[in-house]
Parts: structure tokens; C-alpha cells; sequence
């Protein structure tokens, strides 16, 4: 099982790339989550913890890609 991660702010740029994985990341072979940290402010510390400092940001397996660099981390931990 792979671990895959969306960090994301909440606005329309991340809510399609959230919908996207959503789609792309279903089934068996993934445990996908998608993380908004404008509502969920408390994963802000994990985000930053796995070495995230733009959103959003995809974390497969630990490794931290960044996808459509708009907001910076501080804004949510």
C-alpha cells in the first residue's frame, strides 16, 4: 500500500488537483488523503514536519513533490 498525501490551501487550483488525485489514487494499491489545511490548521505541524514549504504539495511514500507553487506554509502552521 503506498501512502499519497495532497496537502492544499482550499481554493479552486487545489480543489481540481485535489479532485484529480482523488480519482487517480483510487483503489487497492493507495491510501490517499487529501489535507486542507485552511480547515484542518492542526496538520499544519505534519506538513512541515515531512518538509513541506509550499502548497500544494503531493507526498508519495514520504517524498515531497510540489505541484502549482501559490502559498507558502507559514500561512497555515
Amino acid at each position: 500500500m503506498t501512502d499519497v498525501i495532497l496537502f492544499h490551501d482550499g481554493c479552486n487550483v487545489c480543489q481540481s488537483i485535489s479532485a484529480t488525485m482523488t480519482t487517480t489514487f483510487a483503489g487497492e494499491n493507495f491510501n490517499f488523503e487529501s489535507i486542507n489545511l485552511a480547515t484542518q490548521k492542526e496538520r499544519g505541524s505534519q506538513a512541515k514536519s515531512l518538509g513541506i514549504t509550499r502548497l500544494p504539495s503531493l507526498v508519495i511514500d514520504g517524498k515531497v513533490m510540489r505541484l502549482e507553487d501559490h502559498s507558502p506554509i507559514e500561512h497555515y502552521a
